[in-house]
């Protein structure tokens, strides 16, 4: 079995919390349409996109840079929403 690299454990921490925002979010516990959820993706985003500097997969770039657009531009519509 391969070991676990400390890259490997962020991109699993970020896994982590993408999955959670998401099964949270189908259960209604955390609102979609809301920062917390966009920020959990952003987070978890961020450091999947970290493990993929140090192991490259263009696939899993291409989706996360998207994902992590879509929710960039949630959270800027919810906070001119606000304004």
């Amino acid at each position: 079995m391969a070991e676990i690299t400390w890259f490997d454990a962020l991109g699993l921490a970020g896994s982590v919390i993408i999955v959670a925002a998401y099964y949270l979010a189908t259960r209604g516990a955390l609102p979609a349409d809301r920062i917390p959820f966009n920020a959990a993706n952003i987070a978890g985003g961020a450091l999947v996109m970290l493990s993929l500097v140090y192991r490259p997969n263009l696939g899993a770039i291409v989706i996360e840079v998207m994902f992590l657009l879509i929710a960039v531009l949630a959270i800027l519509r919810n906070l001119r929403a606000r304004a």
